[in-house]
């Protein structure tokens, strides 16, 4: 299990969403801004821009439910991610891929 402070959270959070293709920035933005959602013709078309406003949302500040449910969408192999509040940290599950299949 890994262990993040909510500052590590947020790091990745903010270096993942400027790496991200167009069609996972649609999703991110979506998860942030379900008001306002956006397509991949936008994403495909001005995907600095979006990344900027999502960068600039989590920038401002993310509440702990808002972080771990952008992680559930950023880091989707990523289970059981949780924020323990005696400790002020975030904890999760990183899954491993199977090397291959059984014939």
């Amino acid at each position: 299990m890994a262990t993040i402070t909510r500052q590590q959270a947020v790091d990745g959070l903010t270096r993942a969403v400027g790496e991200a293709h167009p069609d996972d920035l649609v999703e991110i933005h979506n998860e942030l801004f379900p008001e306002q959602p956006t397509n991949e013709g936008v994403a495909n078309q001005d995907p600095t821009a979006l990344v900027e406003k999502i960068v600039a949302h989590i920038d401002r500040g993310l509440e702990v439910e808002e972080i771990l449910d952008l992680w559930n969408v950023v880091f989707p192999k990523h289970r059981g991610v949780w924020f323990d509040e005696d400790e002020g940290v975030i904890h999760y599950d990183e899954t491993i891929e199977p090397v291959g299949q059984a014939d």
